[in-house]
C-alpha cells in the first residue's frame, strides 16, 4: 500500500527476501517476542497450577509423561498407543531437568514448551506475512488466549507440541536461508510428536516441492524428506519389542464414510463446545460462537488482502480439516489445534491491513493514534471473552468442579490423594509387604510401577523396584493380554 508506515514485504514461497530492517528493529522484535513468551509461559503455568490443585493425574498423563518417557529410554514400547516418540522424549528430557520431579511436574514443563507457540506466531507475522508489530502482536495474543490452545497447554500429553514444531517447520521452509529444507525434518518431528502433525507435514511437502527450481533444490528436498521420515521411523529400530509408529489411536485407518459427522463435530468444537476426549472444558476452541464467526470473517479478509503470503498457512488449515474429516479413532479438539493458529494469523493480517489503512489516511500522530486504537480493539475483541471464560474455568477447576477424570485403575487409599497412595505403596514395597506384581495388579499396571521408580530415582533415592520389574510385569501381563489387546 502506498504511503504505509511499514512497507509490506511480499513473501512468496520459494522467493523469500532476507529481512532488511535495521538491527535496532530486529532487537525490538526480539524483545517483543521474548516478552510475549514470558507472558504466555506465566499464563499457561497458572492454568496448570489450577488443574494440579486437585492433585489428580489422568491416565494418559501417567502414560505419556511418566511411563512412556521411561520406556523410550529403555528401548521398550509399552503399548500400540505409545507411538508419539518425540513427545515421549520431551517428557524424558523435561524430567531430567526438573529440580523436584513429581507426579504433576510434567504439567508446568508442558506449559513452558507450549508457550513457544506465541512468539513463533509473532515472528511468522513479522518475517513471513510482512506485518507491523501491531498486527503481529494481536495474532500472538490470540494464540495464547484462545481456549483451543490454552486448554491443552497445561495438560501433560503430546499435543499441541506438534503444533509448536509444525509452525517452526513451515517458518523454516519459507525462509530464503540455504538451510530451508531442514523444515522437512522439523515436519517429521511434528508427526513424531503427535499424529495431527501429519497436517503440517503435508503442507510442508507441498511448500518444499513448490520451491524446487533445479537438481540442487531437488536433492536438498529429497535429503530433507529422508531426514523427516527417519525422525518418524527410527524407533522401529530402537525398540526391542517390535513397534508401531504414527497410527496410535487412529490405527483403524481412514474412515471417509464418517466425513459428514466429523465436519459437524469440527464446527461444534470450534464454535460451540470444545469438550471432547482430553479437552477438559466446554469452552469452544475459538472462545465463543460469535468470536468464531469473526475469526472466520477476518481470515477471509486476510486471504483477499494477502493470499500469496498466507498460502503456506492456508495449506496447513486445509490439511488439518481434511485429515480430521477422514480420520478414525477417538475424535476431539486436540486434533485440530492447527486451525487456531491459522485463524489467529488471519486476525493478525486483518488487523495489520486496518492499521496501515488508518495510518495512511491519518496525519502524523493522529494516524499513529488511530492505528493504536485499532490494535487495542482487536486485542480486546479476542482476549476479553477468551480470558473471561478461561478465568471461570480456572476458578471452577480449583474448586474441583468438574473433577479431572480418574480414568485409569489406580484406587487411592481412603481419604488419601494419589501422591499419598504412591508414598504408601513405596513404603510397602520397601518393607516387603507387597511385590511389584501385586502393586501392578492392584494399582494400574506398568504406569504405577514406572511412577514408583521415577519418583524415587529422579529425586536421588534408591527405587523400591527396578526397571526390570516394570518391563517384567509388561511381559507377564500387559504385553500379552492387557494394553496391547492381543488376546
Amino acid at each position: 500500500m502506498a504511503g504505509a508506515t511499514v512497507p509490506v514485504r511480499p513473501v512468496p514461497v520459494g522467493d523469500l527476501p532476507r529481512p532488511s530492517a535495521p538491527r535496532r528493529r530486529q532487537w525490538v522484535d526480539a524483545a517483543v517476542a521474548g516478552g510475549l513468551y514470558l507472558a504466555a509461559a506465566a499464563w499457561f503455568m497458572w492454568l496448570a497450577a489450577a488443574a494440579s490443585a486437585q492433585g489428580v493425574i489422568t491416565g494418559e498423563e501417567a502414560s505419556v509423561a511418566h511411563r512412556d518417557a521411561m520406556a523410550i529410554a529403555m528401548g521398550w514400547q509399552p503399548s500400540v498407543w505409545s507411538t508419539n516418540v518425540a513427545g515421549q522424549l520431551f517428557y524424558w528430557a523435561a524430567g531430567l531437568l526438573t529440580p523436584e520431579y513429581g507426579l504433576l511436574s510434567p504439567r508446568p514443563a508442558k506449559a513452558v514448551a507450549t508457550a513457544l507457540l506465541v512468539p513463533l506466531v509473532f515472528l511468522v507475522m513479522r518475517r513471513r506475512l510482512g506485518a507491523t508489530r501491531s498486527g503481529s502482536a494481536v495474532a500472538a495474543v490470540a494464540v495464547g488466549v484462545l481456549p483451543g490452545v490454552s486448554m491443552l497447554a497445561w495438560l501433560a500429553i503430546e499435543t499441541p507440541l506438534d503444533t509448536v514444531v509444525g509452525v517452526a517447520a513451515v517458518y523454516v521452509l519459507t525462509s530464503r536461508r540455504p538451510w530451508w529444507p531442514l523444515g522437512l525434518v522439523l515436519a517429521g518431528l511434528s508427526v513424531s510428536a503427535y499424529t495431527a502433525g501429519l497436517a503440517w507435514a503435508a503442507a510442508a511437502a507441498v511448500i518444499a516441492l513448490a520451491r524446487v527450481r533445479g537438481p540442487r533444490d531437488g536433492a536438498l528436498v529429497l535429503a530433507g524428506v529422508v531426514g523427516g521420515v527417519a525422525v518418524v521411523v527410527w524407533p522401529l529400530v530402537w525398540w526391542n519389542n517390535g513397534g508401531v509408529v504414527v497410527t496410535g489411536g487412529g490405527r483403524a485407518g481412514p474412515d471417509p464414510g464418517a466425513a459428514g459427522t466429523h465436519l459437524a463435530e469440527l464446527v461444534r468444537y470450534l464454535a460451540v463446545d470444545g469438550g471432547s476426549y482430553y479437552y477438559f472444558s466446554d469452552l469452544p476452541m475459538l472462545g465463543a460462537s460469535w468470536l468464531a464467526a469473526v475469526l472466520v470473517l477476518t481470515l477471509l479478509v486476510a486471504v483477499v488482502a494477502r493470499l500469496r503470503e498466507l498460502a503456506p498457512w492456508l495449506l496447513v488449515g486445509l490439511a488439518a480439516v481434511a485429515l480430521y474429516t477422514v480420520s478414525s479413532g477417538v475424535p476431539g479438539s486436540r486434533r485440530v489445534v492447527a486451525l487456531v493458529v491459522v485463524l489467529a494469523l488471519g486476525l493478525g493480517v486483518t488487523t495489520d491491513v486496518l492499521v496501515r489503512a488508518v495510518r495512511e489516511h491519518g496525519a502524523g500522530r493522529l494516524g499513529a493514534a488511530a492505528g493504536a486504537v485499532v490494535t487495542v480493539l482487536a486485542t480486546l475483541l479476542v482476549a476479553v471473552p477468551s480470558v473471561d471464560h478461561t478465568l471461570d474455568w480456572r476458578r471452577d477447576t480449583v474448586a474441583g468442579v468438574p473433577a479431572l477424570p480418574r480414568d485409569w485403575p489406580f484406587p487411592t487409599d481412603p481419604g488419601a490423594t494419589q501422591q499419598q497412595t504412591l508414598d504408601r505403596l513405596d513404603r510397602d514395597l520397601r518393607q516387603g509387604l507387597l511385590t511389584p506384581r501385586q502393586v501392578g495388579d492392584g494399582w494400574g499396571g506398568t504406569r504405577v510401577l514406572a511412577l514408583l521408580f521415577l519418583l524415587a530415582e529422579r529425586n536421588g533415592r534408591r527405587p523400591a523396584l527396578g526397571p526390570d520389574d516394570v518391563v517384567g510385569y509388561y511381559w507377564r501381563g500387559e504385553g500379552e493380554c492387557g494394553e496391547l489387546g492381543d488376546c
